[in-house]
């Protein structure tokens, strides 16, 4: 889908600048497993190209030359296994430059091998920052908040026809990005990362909510009101 003029946001969670074919990503939180084995935890290993197939498919059906990940490559910072597989599976891609813009997660790596842009990336008039501490004036590309959309019908008696991803019985759980004139809140490409509900922050009610309902996005319209109109939906 289509919107503020240069950018498609995609099913598979990342946003592409098309004007310079630059696919941005947010909160992918590799080694998470590497992170709990760590802190004594028994948990199986999490392939990174696993993880991973579905970005390098993306990256090639758009064309995209460009990566920028905004914030959050890492779990942890120390999770090196994690971050030396990224370096070998970025080498596998259609990639020319890749840049990170450090996470709260990221904190302690700089030796890997690609552009780290501690002060945002520039990609043609927007920003792309973590969003984890201020956020500056004009256009601006942000993860860190990791926006979803999760509503239950009172009445649990009809599905609405447009969600064939997760969902509650009657109801719906799904990633979604934030649209508003000047700026736009990518989902956590992680579906380890706990999704935050659009539905119950206030600062949210004037963006767009773009939900990922399977191989689609799909315009929902403001915040504000949402939950009345997926009610009012469910009853015709």
């Amino acid at each position: 889908m289509r919107v503020l003029d240069d950018w498609m946001l995609t099913a598979e969670r990342i946003a592409i600048h098309l004007p310079s074919k630059t696919a941005i990503v947010a909160d992918l939180h590799l080694g998470y497993a590497e992170a709990r084995r760590r802190s004594g935890e028994t948990v199986p290993d999490d392939a990174v190209d696993e993880q991973l197939f579905g970005l390098g498919r993306a990256l090639q059906r758009y064309g995209a030359r460009r990566l920028v990940v905004a914030g959050d490559l890492l779990e942890e910072g120390c999770c090196r296994d994690a971050l030396v597989a990224f370096q070998e599976w970025l080498r596998e891609t259609v990639i020319e430059q890749a840049a990170i813009v450090p996470g709260n997660h990221d904190r302690g790596f700089a030796d890997c091998g690609f552009q780290i842009a501690d002060g945002g990336f520039r990609v043609g008039n927007w920003r792309v920052i973590h969003g984890d501490g201020a956020v500056p004036e004009g256009l601006v590309v942000q993860g860190h908040e990791h926006p979803c959309l999760r509503w239950a019908p009172k009445s649990r008696v009809i599905r609405p026809r447009v969600f064939g991803s997760r969902t509650t019985p009657g109801g719906i759980e799904s990633p979604c990005y934030l649209v508003a004139p000047q700026r736009l809140i990518l989902p956590a490409f992680s579906p380890e990362a706990a999704g935050v509900n659009v539905l119950s922050v206030r600062r949210w009610r004037a963006y767009r909510c773009v939900v990922i309902a399977g191989d689609r996005v799909v315009d929902l319209g403001e915040v504000a009101g949402l939950g009345r109109r997926l009610s009012a939906a469910q009853t015709r």
